[in-house]
C-alpha cells in the first residue's frame, strides 16, 4: 500500500507548526519588493510618462526598467497613459535600424504629474 499523507496523523503541535510557517510564507511573499516600482496603471503612481519622437519613430519600443510597455504611440495614448512610481527609472526607447536611446528619469512625490522622454533615434550606419 503507498504511503499516504494525512493531516490528521500529524500532533496538533506539529499541524500548528506548519500553520504558522505557511502563514509566515505567505505574509513575507506579500511584502517582498519584488513586483514593486516600475512602469505601473496604480492609483498611487507618481507621474505619467511621455515619449517625444518625431513621427516617424511612433512605432518604437518602449521598457521602462528592463520591461517592456509598448510603442511609442501607446504609451502616449490618453486612454492608457504608463504611470511611473516614485523612484528612479531607466526608460529606453529601440526601434530595428536605429540606436537605441537610455534615459534615467526621476519621479518624486509633488514632483511634475508628468515625465517627458525627448529621444532623437539616428540611424544605425550598418
Amino acid at each position: 500500500m503507498p504511503f499516504m499523507f494525512a493531516w490528521s496523523n500529524l500532533t496538533k503541535a506539529v499541524r500548528v507548526r506548519v500553520a504558522r510557517w505557511c502563514l509566515a510564507a505567505v505574509v513575507v511573499a506579500l511584502l517582498s519588493p519584488g513586483c514593486r516600482g516600475g512602469a505601473t496603471n496604480s492609483p498611487q503612481a507618481a507621474a505619467v510618462l511621455r515619449i517625444e519622437v518625431v513621427e516617424a519613430d511612433q512605432d518604437a519600443d518602449v521598457y521602462v526598467d528592463g520591461n517592456y510597455v509598448g510603442q511609442v504611440r501607446g504609451v502616449n495614448a490618453a486612454d492608457a497613459p504608463i504611470q511611473l512610481a516614485e523612484g528612479t527609472h531607466r526608460v529606453e526607447i529601440r526601434k530595428p535600424g536605429r540606436f537605441p536611446v537610455q534615459r534615467t528619469v526621476d519621479v518624486r512625490a509633488g514632483g511634475p504629474a508628468t515625465v517627458s522622454v525627448r529621444a532623437e533615434l539616428l540611424g544605425d550606419p550598418r
